[in-house]
Order: C-alpha cells, then sequence, then structure tokens
C-alpha cells in the first residue's frame, strides 16, 4: 500500500501497538464477564481476544454492551492490521451508537489504511471535533486531502496543526512542515523561473521543518529533498568540471584538547639543536583550527585556513617549563581542477605563515621564538588505481631568536593514498635541503613515514599505527654529529561518539641516533589522551 508505507515512514503506526487501551477497554477488566477477553488482550493476544470476545457477543442482547464488544474487536482487528474486519466492527459499534472518544480516530486509521480516503477523512474530522489526538487527525485529513488532489484544503489542514498546543502538535508538527514544503514545490515548479522560489520558499521552508526536531528520523528524508532540488537547480555547487565532488558543508573546523606525559622533554626552539632535559613532564595541549572553502565556479578554490596551538608543561623546572609555548599559523590554500590521464587533477597553490612564542629564556613568559613564510606549489592527481597522489614542492623562510639559526628549506614531498577492502595506508616520503645562517647546521634529509588506518573493531575503536624515518646528513659537521637516523613510530586508537566528538588514546615514541650525544641524540616516549570536536 503506497499510502501506508508513507506513513509508516513518517513514523506513525496504524496498528495502534503506540497506542494507550480505552477507558472503556480498562473499565471492562474489572468486569467478570470480559475477565477472559482482558487476560488475553493484556498478552497480547489479540486474534484470541477477538474470538473471546465473539462468544461473548453471541449470549448478549444489550445494545450498549455489543456496541462496546464491536468496539473493542474493532481496535484488535486494528493492532494485527485486519483492516477489513476492523472497519466492519466500528461500523457496527457505531450502529448501536457505542462512540468512545476514539472510536473516530480508530475508524479513520483502519479507512485510511484500506485506502479509502473520503470515508477516513470524515472520522478523522469527527475526531478533530472530539478533541481527541487532534493533532495527528488534523495531519490525517490534510495528508489525505493532498492525496485526493485539494492542495489548498491540505495546506490549511497542515497549518492548522501549527495552531494547537505544543503537546498535541509535536508528535506531527515536523511532517506537516515538511509537507507544506511539498505543496509549495508542487505550485512552484508550474513556473518557468521555479529556480528563485525553490531557494526563497521551498528550501527554507524544509529547514523551518528540520529545526522542529534535528534529531528526529524524518530529518534525513527532508534533507535529502534540499539536496535533490540544491542539484537540479544548480543553486550549490556539488561537483567541479573535472568531476571531482566539492566539500560539504565547505567549513572545517577542529577543537582538540589533550593530556599527555612526555618522559623526557625536549628543547628545539629552533631547526639547529635540540637539547634534552633527561626530566619527565604532564604537559596539556590545545589546539584550534578552522577552514573555509570558497569555490570560483566549477574549477578554482581558496581556502583560508586558521590555526591556533598552545603548550603548557607541569613541570616547573626551568629545563621543562622553557618550553611552554603558542603558536599562531593563518594559510591560504588554492586549487586550480583540470584532468590528468582523464582523471581528476589540481595543481596546488599554498601560503603558510607560522609564528611561534616560547619561554626561550626560562622565565616563565612567552616571547618570540620563532617566524616562517612557507611557499608550495603542487600537483594532485590519480595515476594508481589504489588511491590520490600528491607531489609538492616546498620554499621556506624561517626567522629565529638567534639569528644564526635563520634558515632557508626546500622540500621535495610526495604522498600516496592507496585504499584497500577495510585498510588505508598512507605513504609519506621528502627529500629537505635546510641552509642555515651558520653553516656547520646546514643539512640534506631524508624521511619516509607510513599509516596504516585499520578497519573499525567491533564498532568500537578505530587502531592507527604509523612510523616514520628520518635520515639526516649534517653537511658541514658531519665529523661531530655523524649521519643521525630518528626512528618514530606511533600508535593510536580513535574512538566517534555522539556526532562530533572523538577521543584518542596516542603513544609515540622517538629515538633520534647522533655522535653528538649533548645536542642532538635522545629518545623519549608520549603518551596522552586526546579529546576532539570535528564540525
Amino acid at each position: 500500500m503506497k499510502l501506508l508505507a508513507w506513513m509508516l515512514i513518517l513514523g506513525m503506526s496504524f496498528s495502534l501497538f503506540a497506542q494507550d487501551v480505552s477507558q472503556e477497554i480498562t473499565d471492562a477488566t474489572k468486569n467478570a464477564t470480559y475477565k477472559h477477553a482482558a487476560k488475553l488482550f493484556g498478552e497480547g493476544k489479540y486474534q484470541s481476544t477477538t474470538e473471546e470476545l465473539t462468544n461473548i457477543e453471541a449470549k448478549e442482547t444489550d445494545k450498549s454492551k455489543l456496541g462496546f464488544i464491536a468496539y473493542w474487536k474493532g481496535i484488535c482487528y486494528n493492532r494485527i492490521q485486519e483492516f477489513g474486519e476492523a472497519i466492519k466492527s466500528f461500523r457496527t459499534a457505531l450502529g448501536y451508537k457505542y462512540a468512545p472518544s476514539d472510536i473516530h480516530y480508530e475508524y479513520g486509521q483502519a479507512l485510511f489504511a484500506a485506502e479509502k480516503l473520503a470515508e477516513a477523512r470524515l472520522q478523522f474530522r469527527e475526531s478533530v471535533k472530539r478533541k481527541f489526538k487532534r493533532g495527528v487527525s488534523l495531519y490525517y485529513i490534510g495528508y489525505i486531502s493532498k492525496e485526493m488532489g485539494e492542495r489548498k484544503k491540505a495546506f490549511t489542514f497542515f497549518k492548522a496543526v501549527d495552531k494547537l498546543p505544543p503537546e498535541e502538535a509535536q508528535e506531527v508538527k515536523q511532517a506537516s512542515e515538511m509537507q507544506i514544503g511539498d505543496i509549495y514545490l508542487e505550485q512552484v515548479e508550474k513556473h518557468p523561473d521555479a529556480f528563485k522560489s525553490v531557494e526563497t520558499i521551498v528550501i527554507p521552508q524544509y529547514e523551518k521543518a528540520i529545526e522542529v526536531d534535528k534529531e528526529s528520523a524524518l530529518v534525513p528524508a527532508i534533507r535529502e529533498k534540499i539536496v535533490g532540488l540544491q542539484r537540479k537547480y544548480d543553486l550549490i555547487l556539488f561537483q567541479l568540471r573535472n568531476g571531482r565532488p566539492t566539500l560539504i558543508p565547505p567549513y572545517f573546523v577542529r577543537a582538540a584538547a589533550e593530556l599527555g606525559h612526555d618522559s623526557n622533554v625536549t628543547f628545539a626552539p629552533s631547526d639547529t639543536t635540540i637539547s634534552s632535559s633527561k626530566q619527565a613532564s604532564t604537559y596539556s595541549r590545545v589546539d584550534l583550527m578552522g577552514r573555509y572553502t570558497f569555490y570560483h565556479r566549477d574549477y578554482f578554490s581558496i581556502a583560508p585556513e586558521l590555526r591556533f596551538n598552545r603548550t603548557y608543561y607541569f613541570n616547573r623546572v626551568p629545563e621543562i617549563y622553557r618550553n611552554d609555548n603558542y603558536m599562531v599559523a593563518p594559510a591560504i590554500r588554492t586549487a586550480y581542477e583540470h584532468t590528468l590521464w582523464k582523471k581528476p587533477a589540481a595543481f596546488l597553490v599554498d601560503y603558510d605563515y607560522n609564528e611561534a612564542r616560547r619561554d626561550v629564556n626560562a622565565e616563565e613568559k612567552l616571547e618570540f621564538s620563532s617566524r616562517s613564510h612557507t611557499f608550495m606549489i603542487g600537483e594532485k592527481f590519480n595515476y594508481f588505481a589504489l588511491g590520490e597522489s600528491i607531489l609538492r614542492l616546498r620554499y621556506r623562510t624561517l626567522e629565529s631568536y638567534i639569528s644564526s639559526a635563520d634558515s632557508k628549506l626546500i622540500s621535495l614531498a610526495y604522498e600516496q593514498i592507496m585504499t584497500f577492502k577495510v585498510n588505508t595506508f598512507l605513504l609519506y616520503a621528502s627529500y629537505d635541503q635546510m641552509r642555515v645562517s651558520d653553516s656547520s647546521f646546514d643539512t640534506n634529509s631524508f624521511t619516509v613515514r607510513g599509516d596504516l588506518i585499520m578497519a573499525r573493531v567491533r564498532d568500537w575503536f578505530t587502531p592507527m599505527a604509523s612510523l616514520m624515518l628520518t635520515s639526516t646528513d649534517p653537511i658541514n659537521n658531519q665529523s661531530a654529529r655523524g649521519r643521525e637516523l630518528l626512528f618514530n613510530p606511533s600508535f593510536r586508537l580513535a574512538r566517534t561518539f555522539k556526532k562530533n566528538w572523538r577521543a584518542n588514546l596516542k603513544y609515540e615514541y622517538q629515538k633520534n641516533n647522533s655522535k653528538d650525544t649533548e645536542n642532538f641524540a635522545y629518545k623519549k616516549s608520549i603518551y596522552a589522551l586526546e579529546l576532539e570536536y570535528l564540525f
């Protein structure tokens, strides 16, 4: 049944499972004549209840009681979805002039399920007059009128729901607002400039329906209507000219708070030296990041981005608290969409600015530590079947609080996404040349990193493991430092809960091998719990 299926989608029951037992049936349980029928009814044995009531009916002559028995049988038939029998029973009860407050509503449901729409509408009108479930009854009347092609009448009854007290309207208010949107849509699509009215009248009406209850089961269906209209009338750009989908929504916000323990806090305010404190400390970190992507037609995007990070160490000794810091990093990311090998590709141009303040003098106040400007050009392409590739060329200039540590860095990096049946592997490799004002700190380095994102375990958490190796060649100081190797594995368990929240349990190990044990060699373990909000 088309109508029945649609109403069930709206979460409304014709089989009355959600209906309270009427007072008349409750009172009947006190009567010895109906004791067994009441017991069967209470146990949900509705077919057996009708058989017991038929036996009682055969011995009864009182018209009022015969009307009650017919009414009760109608309730039972509704619950087992034998709507034809329910209709007969309710009709018999009314013939005996037995009319409790809910009979017209129950009778209307049975008629509606049997697609006897005109008769059903009359019964729901009577239910409204008797002030029984007025909200649902008005909704039925509006829906039936709409199905019968009487749009103006339907609109009137859907609107009438909004005038009821909240406790009567809440059950169908959202569905009514959605139906009003459907009626608006049918009207505006008759005109050649429909897209204007769709954008200014229809979609706002659907959004109004969503606002009634954003968590209801009906919301996905309403959102689907909105997206379908936006696609149909090109109200929002969904796909770029090379077939790559746009970001929906175009914004991304991340707020994270982390509490962790570092077994060996290291001091590295510049890229030239790393001092190991050989002391442990608990720390806290707050990280905020926001980005919004704007699209120019279907081939160019620009995304301003802003990030803020603040780290605080709880072990308040100079060797530790001099690592307290905060960082502000705005950026601009752009992409020019095109095709390469007949697949989506993009030419990337980025600019990043980063300014850090740190307690460099161990005076428990944050002072200028460094600032950098990074320019990047790159190409994102799809050559390999396993996933997307990105090739980047970066140039960075860094100004340090120590002038001799000022540097310039050129990097060539390659990123590869490999998607398998249940797991995803991310590969990153880069070659970096850093040239420092004090040339004894010049280096060439090569980094390779692999990240494995595994399938969720029993819908509870997602494990992720990574390994990074960095080989550094201090080209002008090999005798003192030798070739250095950083070994950096890490592991994470991520748990998503509610809609936008995620918790991460993290472990990271770092070991840097160097001949210069005073300034560069160290090892440490970091344990942390991070809570993220993603929007």
